[in-house]
């Protein structure tokens, strides 16, 4: 299974087709909030909510690539895809570090700015968001340990004009003209990277697999 979490107030619809063309592909919305105060929180009620098991592969995107990290340490995943997301809280935007206090006054305000440019698909998620996830999520990722050294396949997809998470060192996939919804605004992009790297992978491990059989 592929499990694709979404960013912060958005649901399954920030992964728009051809998405759902990559084998066994499923979007998720985010748990009904249940005051978790933590990336972890969340990692675990998403792991009990869609089933989540070992060597299955998670896409996140933004907040949910960083909850896909914390997912890394509760199961074995076969990979994590990052798409516009970040390892550890310092890769953030330094300008979202320094206001982030302020999401307490006005929440919503706070993420639109956040997201920038926003599609009208990111609009309509906005208005049904949980004002008490988006408080609690947004103070929990600057507290965020990060990825550490889980033994994870990480495999990054960034937007090279992304202002929240700017492109990390390395990425593996880095779109010119992308920003932090790279999800939605390229989404075959993504989603042929990855169903050709799961492609390689899949090769890649194909005689190791013949040999243990014989």
């Amino acid at each position: 299974m592929i499990h694709a979490l979404p960013g912060m107030g958005a649901d399954h619809r920030m992964f728009p087709d051809p998405w759902n063309r990559l084998p066994g592909f499923s979007a998720c919305d985010w748990p009904r909030h249940r005051g978790e105060r933590t990336l972890s929180g969340i990692a675990h009620r998403v792991c009990e909510e869609y089933r989540i098991a070992d060597g299955d592969i998670v896409v996140g995107a933004s907040l949910g690539g960083m909850i896909a990290c914390e997912i890394a340490k509760i199961r074995k995943l076969g990979a994590l895809y990052l798409v516009g997301s970040a390892i550890r809280h310092d890769e953030v935007s330094r300008l979202l570090t320094v206001l982030h206090p302020l999401v307490d006054l006005a929440p919503i305000e706070w993420l639109r700015f956040s997201a920038g440019k926003i599609p009208a698909d990111m609009a309509q998620m906005f208005a049904t968001v949980e004002t008490t996830f988006v408080r609690c999520m947004s103070k929990a990722i600057f507290q965020w340990e990060g990825l550490g050294a889980v033994p994870v396949r990480l495999v990054r997809i960034h937007g090279r004009r992304d202002l929240v998470i700017p492109p990390p060192a390395h990425a593996d996939l880095l779109l010119d003209d992308g920003g932090h919804l790279i999800s939605m605004t390229h989404a075959r992009h993504c989603s042929e990277f990855i169903e050709a790297n799961q492609s390689s992978q899949a090769t890649a491990a194909t005689p190791l697999a013949f040999e243990r059989s014989r």
